[in-house]
């Protein structure tokens, strides 16, 4: 049974939001337990308003403060102890629960988890790994926000994480690890990028050399690595894209019978699509390298990326992705030190 920490009080339309999506994650895997952690006073109203609560599979875990978006992670880390993304984190440390979930503020989030629980050893940087859809399958893109600043140590340490993530949580037998950068050829990008890549093919993984901006949604790599302000940008960039093509759609459609009539006899094919490319079929990004399982799902998440963010931690939690992890970057330094 995996036992799950759901920040209740995170994001932008919490708590309602984490409410349904945790209702929605407890009957789709009867194997999970979950916590609600926030304000009771005001998580009981919206539970009773379901007529078929789960009460044997999700519990509330009282926690008086509430951490906004707007507030400073390091502040609100120290000045509010009993936060909800506090309180959930200490329930992992102290091996109540298996895993942490929150669309909360996401440098609080990272801030506390990294303090609460403790880096891994031999760990310089937690990176945060997001899963992206492709035309094949998904990918592991990291980091996406975690390290602004990055050594070629770092981003080889990403790799190692990514690969680790793709091949024991993914399911991907021999994943392709790929380097973003400007251009193909090894020596393209800056000296971190450059050195990376020596790095990297010294590794015993598989992989690619290079990948351009332009090739990662085609599917060539299973992992993609890059600083955290790159993967930052890509990655709301991306967002955004989708949010320009829902638009254009609306905006060309109001005035044109034969575009509404295009449309409607399109909606199959936009619904294959939106399945497939929506970002909020993999509900959140993890956050590596931590000893303890943590998930930062997007602010305006709703309950289904809740939902899956919920279902990617018990998958986190079954694979026992942050041993593996450790184990391999101990087994590395070891040889290393030996040699």
């Amino acid at each position: 049974m995996s036992k799950i920490a759901l920040d209740a009080m995170g994001g932008d339309n919490a708590p309602d939001i984490n409410i349904r999506g945790a209702y929605l994650a407890a009957l789709a895997n009867k194997s999970i337990e979950i916590t609600l952690v926030g304000i009771e006073a005001e998580l009981l109203p919206l539970i009773k308003e379901f007529s078929d609560w789960p009460y044997d599979q999700i519990t509330i875990q009282q926690a008086s403060e509430v951490v906004t978006m707007s507030d400073s992670p390091g502040q609100s880390f120290r000045k509010k102890k009993d936060s909800s993304i506090v309180v959930g984190l200490n329930l992992v440390k102290k091996k109540i629960c298996d895993a942490f979930v929150s669309a909360g503020n996401t440098g609080a989030v990272m801030t506390s988890a990294i303090f609460t629980l403790g880096r891994i050893k031999s760990v310089d940087r937690p990176p945060l790994a997001a899963v992206i859809p492709s035309q094949t399958r998904p990918f592991v893109l990291l980091d996406v926000g975690s390290n602004v600043d990055c050594k070629p140590e770092h981003l080889k340490q990403f790799a190692i994480m990514g690969n680790l993530f793709s091949k024991f949580v993914l399911k991907v037998d021999s994943p392709r690890v790929g380097l973003l950068n400007i251009g193909s050829e090894k020596e393209k990008g800056n000296i971190v990028t450059q050195d990376a890549h020596a790095l990297l093919e010294s590794e015993s993984i598989n992989f690619i050399g290079n990948i351009e901006g332009k090739e990662i949604t085609k599917g060539l790599a299973d992992v993609v690595v890059c600083d955290g302000f790159t993967g930052n940008t890509l990655l709301k960039f991306g967002e955004g894209l989708v949010s320009v093509f829902k638009d254009f759609l609306k905006t060309h459609s109001r005035n044109s019978i034969i575009c509404k009539l295009g449309l409607a006899l399109s909606k199959p094919l936009f619904r294959k699509f939106k399945t497939h490319f929506d970002h909020e079929q993999h509900g959140g990004a993890h956050l590596l390298g931590i000893n303890g399982i943590t998930i930062i799902s997007h602010g305006s998440a709703s309950p289904l990326a809740i939902k899956n963010a919920i279902l990617m931690a018990h998958s986190g939690i079954e694979t026992n992705i942050n041993q593996m992890i450790q184990n391999h970057l101990t087994k590395t330094e070891t040889s290393i030190t030996q040699s």
